[in-house]
């Protein structure tokens, strides 16, 4: 286990700085972005780039010649100067670490121990400190996935399936102590989603949600389902849909002062429509207005504040 996950996980060390005077403080949106045409379509790297679409900026460059894997799922550290992600190359086994989260002093990681190789395979979530160290067990029970942790660092909000062979839309939030004690359901009644992100004051969960059927017409053998974009409070009310369209809208990340969400929104077939674009919309609900021109994005990660 400790090997595999110093391989995978890997850390970017990078700048941050407040903003000056009363100006609103600066930020990036940090990203996975499919190569495009040609040979390395299919290969992934990080990028970041301003909430205004300006600044792109390339972080990765994947070390292979094979036009499979690379780099996503970018989270950024509590102060804006580190970047844990998933690096996954076709030559390191089965096994992959996906979805990771910060905690807010910056000491440890959660993600989800994705187990192909096992019979039936599995999905756990697991800790570590940030020097890759003492990996610990955080939950066990389900196909656990996509942990967050809340901004007081007191609870991990996480989605969980019953078995693997149930469909991602029976997925239900849940939350545990940060030590992995105390699960619970996230209110009296199941809400169905994955990808669960706490809003800077921890009031609120953004996440996506399947439920709803609204997937484009899907010629080939299988298709993925399309997601749409939920908030909820932290107690299980409130809960409220924020987009509707036939796009796959995923990994809802807020914005520094809570005030928005970027979101990756597309399709997985071009014949279906336009690739993932990254999107930035209010966090109440509102228009969503597309960040940059670049197509093919995963993963996206808001910076905290003072990040240029």
């Amino acid at each position: 286990m400790k090997s595999l996950l110093l391989v995978v996980a890997a850390f970017l060390v990078l700048g941050a700085a407040p903003g000056a005077g009363g100006a609103p403080a600066p930020s990036r949106i940090a990203f996975a972005l499919e190569g495009g045409s040609g040979p390395s379509a299919d290969l992934t790297s990080l990028f970041t780039v301003r909430p205004d679409g300006t600044g792109l900026r390339r972080l990765t460059v994947p070390p292979t010649l094979q036009a499979l894997g690379g780099d996503s799922g970018p989270a950024w550290g509590p102060h804006g100067r580190r970047i844990v992600f998933e690096r996954n190359l076709p030559y390191w086994g089965s096994d992959r670490m996906r979805l990771m989260s910060f905690s807010p002093d910056g000491r440890r990681i959660a993600f989800t121990r994705v187990e192909r190789s096992t019979t039936p395979p599995g999905a756990g979530l697991f800790t570590v400190d940030r020097s890759g160290r003492h990996v610990r067990p955080l939950l066990s029970g389900g196909i656990d996935l996509s942990a967050g942790w809340s901004p007081d660092g007191r609870t991990i909000a996480f989605s969980r399936l019953a078995s693997p062979d149930r469909p991602l839309a029976e997925a239900t939030l849940y939350l545990a102590d940060a030590n992995g004690t105390n699960v619970r359901q996230l209110g009296p009644a199941p809400v169905r989603g994955v990808s669960p992100s706490w809003s800077p004051d921890g009031k609120r969960l953004a996440f996506v949600s399947f439920v709803d059927g609204n997937d484009p017409p899907c010629d080939a053998a299988s298709c993925p389902p399309s997601g749409e974009l939920y908030v909820v409070r932290a107690d299980g009310s409130g809960l409220t849909r924020l987009t509707r369209s036939r796009a796959d809208d995923e990994h809802p990340s807020w914005s520094p002062d809570g005030r928005r969400l970027a979101y990756s929104s597309g399709f997985s077939q071009r014949r279906q429509g336009h690739l993932r674009w990254l999107m930035v919309m209010p966090a109440n609900g509102g228009r969503a207005v597309r960040v940059g021109r670049f197509a093919g994005v995963l993963d996206p990660s808001w910076s905290p504040a003072g990040v240029r």
